[in-house]
């Protein structure tokens, strides 16, 4: 695709010259335009083709992304504002919409960096009588600041920027839904009550794969048996996959998934309920949290034990599909028993029978020795019949040192599916980490 550039003194010679400048690779993901060619996901190929063009017909704003490689000058604003109008970007008459545009320099070694005195601009257009352009750039600005950073994108790492791209889109994608749907603000009521009644929780991907370890057919499969559980179980099931999850915030594995729940708005309904499990695999770290009075119902402390059980170990065999399987699977089983009221529990009945079945026989077994070493013992009617004839008579008294008995218990380690985990609590719900 031929490059996107802005020059106002010469917007006619611009457009005549327009097809004969040299074509650079790029990549189109529907909505999304990436020049450099290298910061292709399955994620951002999700958003720019699926996700993001639905959401625009629902809510009649267009959204669009561009990375470019080469603009006029050093003046992002004015590019990113000619290719809104060039390109047509825009819904309807008054051509709603807003566009993110990145610009990145290429180095001598091939990295991608963005210049700190060029950040990343959001064009904001939107018409007075659906809103406040500047309320909406400003919620957007918030939302995406962190993730547009230069600094986040200045180590030459791509699938780095390729992380950060994805997290702005999505932070876009939750803004602007929430601005739009929040006041019925969107084109047709009907699409409105449709996204309402079929997506209740508020954000509608689930399997998340930043560092590319599925296939993207595995990817849709899994996406998609997530989604049904979840829409079914009116329970968000979610799972995340990143390289490493200090990138991502403050505090060890268990925080840091904490607050990508809480971030990132998932969960179902109101009372937002839902469990999401973590992968870092720097370290390869683990996390599971579960939030919401409902999803804690049908994961209690035993509950988390017996799920991690279930798919732990894939994960120490680094057979990431299985395991993804596993979880979903098993998380949709345990919902079911506990919308049938009978959630997975510890069963302390079974425990207390073996306990005082145990004691019983034990005890009886004792008994029972007892008695047949006093078959020969008589019951005597005078105390002097205990004593023979010649009586009792104590020639000498001594102690005499034999031995010491030292007794070692070892100490056991909580060691289980493929690494050692522990209980987790805090961010409002309760989990699971470790390793795995």
């Amino acid at each position: 695709m031929i490059k996107k550039f802005y020059t106002i003194l010469a917007l006619t010679l611009v457009l005549t010259l327009f097809p004969c400048l040299s074509v650079n690779a790029s990549t189109e993901f529907g909505v999304i335009y990436d020049e450099s060619d290298l910061l292709g996901t399955s994620s951002l190929q999700k958003q720019g083709e699926q996700i993001l063009p639905q959401l625009i017909e629902e809510l009649g704003f267009d959204i669009r992304v561009d990375v470019l490689l080469g603009i006029n000058g050093d003046n992002l604003n004015e590019t990113a504002y000619w290719i809104y109008d060039y390109y047509d970007y825009g819904y309807g008459e008054n051509k709603d919409g807003l566009s993110l545009t990145i610009y990145l320099e290429e180095q001598p070694d091939g990295s991608l960096v963005m210049p700190i005195d060029v950040k990343p601009v959001i064009y904001v257009n939107l018409s007075e009588e659906r809103g406040s352009s500047q309320v909406l750039f400003d919620e957007l600005y918030e939302a995406t600041k962190s993730y547009l950073d230069p600094k986040a994108w200045n180590g030459g790492d791509v699938d780095k920027n390729a992380i950060a791209l994805t997290q702005a889109v999505d932070a876009i994608i939750n803004v602007t839904s929430n601005y739009f749907l929040s006041s019925n603000n969107v084109n047709d009521t009907s699409a409105v009550n449709d996204h309402e009644t079929e997506t209740t929780e508020q954000y509608d991907q689930y399997v998340f794969d930043t560092v590319e370890l599925l296939s993207y057919k595995e990817w849709e499969n899994l996406e998609a048996l997530a989604r049904d559980i979840s829409k079914k179980q009116k329970c968000g099931v979610y799972f995340v996959i990143v390289d490493d999850f200090t990138e991502y915030g403050n505090g060890d594995v268990y925080d840091v998934t904490t607050q990508i729940y809480h971030n990132y708005d998932f969960g179902y309904g109101k009372r937002r309920d839902g469990i999401i499990v973590l992968l870092s695999m720097e370290e390869r770290d683990y996390a599971m949290f579960v939030y919401g009075d409902y999803a804690e119902y049908a994961f209690d402390k035993y509950g988390q034990e017996q799920l991690e059980a279930a798919f732990l170990s894939d994960f120490g065999n680094d057979d990431w599909y299985s395991g993804i399987s596993h979880y979903l699977n098993t998380s949709d089983e345990y919902l079911t028993l506990a919308d049938e009221e009978n959630p997975v529990r510890r069963p302390y009945f079974l425990w207390i029978l073996v306990m005082v079945g145990g004691s019983c026989l034990v005890s009886g077994s004792i008994c029972f020795y007892l008695l047949t070493r006093m078959r020969s013992v008589h019951k005597k009617v005078d105390a002097n019949e205990y004593v023979n004839a010649e009586g009792l008579n104590l020639m000498q008294k001594y102690d005499r040192y034999t031995h010491t008995t030292e007794t070692r218990t070892k100490i056991q380690k909580n060691n289980s599916s493929g690494g050692s985990t522990r209980s987790e609590s805090g961010g409002g719900g309760s989990g699971r980490s470790g390793k795995f």
